[in-house]
């Protein structure tokens, strides 16, 4: 997990980041997990990890007016959530009353990666179809 959710961002980064031009935007994908989940926590933790590396990367890429964000899904409408090694899983329902749209996770990187994304940096995210609410 760390491999994943922590090295290859940060090795990316380091590698494109010099050459990137001015404007352009950086964008994670983290998880609702990050706000705590029982079971949950070597991947909570490298989820949780990358909001402070945008953050820090937010601060040190703003004077040439790159942005750097989190997004973090909750439960998404993904093949992942049919995978037989799930079965032991509850289904959780939403208040909004079904999963994520992965169109909506989509459209809201584009946004942040968009022109209009300008004004956003250093932010987490969530769109969880209101399973924050639920504490």
């Amino acid at each position: 997990m760390l491999a994943v959710h922590l090295q290859a961002p940060s090795l990316l980064l380091n590698e494109f980041a010099p050459a990137m031009e001015r404007g352009s935007r950086v964008v994670l994908i983290g998880s609702r997990t990050m706000a705590g989940v029982s079971g949950k926590s070597q991947y909570l933790a490298t989820k949780s990890a990358l909001a402070g590396l945008s953050r820090s990367w937010a601060i040190e890429l703003a004077d040439r007016a790159i942005t750097c964000n989190v997004v973090a899904p909750g439960l998404t409408d993904t093949p992942m959530m049919v995978d037989p090694r799930r079965a032991g899983v509850p289904p959780q329902v939403l208040p909004l009353g079904a999963p994520v749209d992965p169109r909506d996770v989509a459209a809201l990187v584009g946004f942040l990666a968009g022109d209009r994304g300008n004004s956003i940096t250093g932010q987490v995210l969530t769109i969880c179809g209101g399973a924050s609410l639920k504490g």
